[in-house]
């Protein structure tokens, strides 16, 4: 899971730096530093961190190429500032804003990926249970994308706070036996699960109780469409179609964790 994407900017010149410095203006889980010493990136850094180096090259731009490209997996990010700076020296500002743009986009995308926003609630799923009634009482928290999809019913993404109150209220349905690998010996709960083509399913579990979590290889999973359906029934209960979140995953997780410091 990247909740935090760190733009290591190697230096350039001045404007371009300050381009990339507020590329992620708008998001707090972009972090840009410039030319940092490996004592300050391994101190910005963690586990849950992606470091995108960010190169600058000048080159004369064509109709088809990108003012900004990245090889994202590599980790690293070039910014062409042929595109916005002019032969003159003077700035293109409006194309400018466009490469700030792009940027912060990209590094959205990594945050923002399928792939990734499940990886974040099951790593989350502990604090959202905890968590479970402050989400019930305010409908942009409760509808917040979980970044799970139904795979039999709707297709639509299921709200956490849908899945939170399916869980709640019907809690066997959601709970495996005792080979689900619980260190405590009680039933843990299905938190989420991948069909793995025709061969197998992973299940992701945590219990409540002893807060153990394992992933379990299954060969047969026929609880799927009983879970999913569980979900879209408290989706439609509670008003799934009239409210629409503004918040993603990451925001649920800040919202809360104000919310949790203005309480104390």
């Amino acid at each position: 899971m990247t909740d935090k994407i760190i733009l290591n900017i190697q230096h350039s010149d001045d404007y371009t730096d300050y381009l990339l410095m507020t590329a992620g203006l708008t998001n707090n889980r972009i972090i840009p530093m410039v030319n940092p010493s490996s004592e300050k990136l391994k101190a910005a850094k963690d586990n849950n961190s992606k470091v995108l180096r960010c190169y600058t090259v000048h080159h004369p731009m064509y109709t088809w190429s990108s003012p900004v490209t990245g090889d994202i997996d590599a980790g690293s990010i070039t910014v062409n500032t042929g595109y916005y700076l002019e032969e003159d020296g003077s700035i293109n500002y409006h194309k400018a804003e466009i490469v700030r743009q792009s940027l912060e986009e990209m590094a959205n995308n990594v945050l923002m990926a399928n792939d990734n926003l499940r990886e974040a609630f099951r790593h989350y799923f502990p604090f959202f249970w905890s968590s479970r009634a402050k989400i019930y009482q305010d409908p942009k928290l409760f509808f917040v994308d979980s970044g799970l999809y139904g795979q039999y019913i709707s297709g639509e993404g299921m709200p956490v706070g849908a899945i939170l109150k399916a869980m709640d209220e019907d809690p066997s349905t959601f709970q495996i036996r005792l080979g689900g690998g619980c260190s405590c010996g009680k039933k843990p709960l299905l938190i989420d699960y991948d069909h793995v083509y025709d061969a197998y399913w992973t299940l992701y579990t945590w219990c409540p109780v002893c807060q153990s979590r394992r992933e379990i290889r299954a060969w047969n999973f026929a609880r799927s469409y009983q879970c999913e359906r569980a979900v879209e029934d408290a989706a439609a209960y509670y008003g799934r179609g009239k409210v629409v979140s503004p918040l993603n995953l990451f925001d649920l997780v800040d919202a809360l964790r104000d919310s949790s410091l203005r309480s104390e």
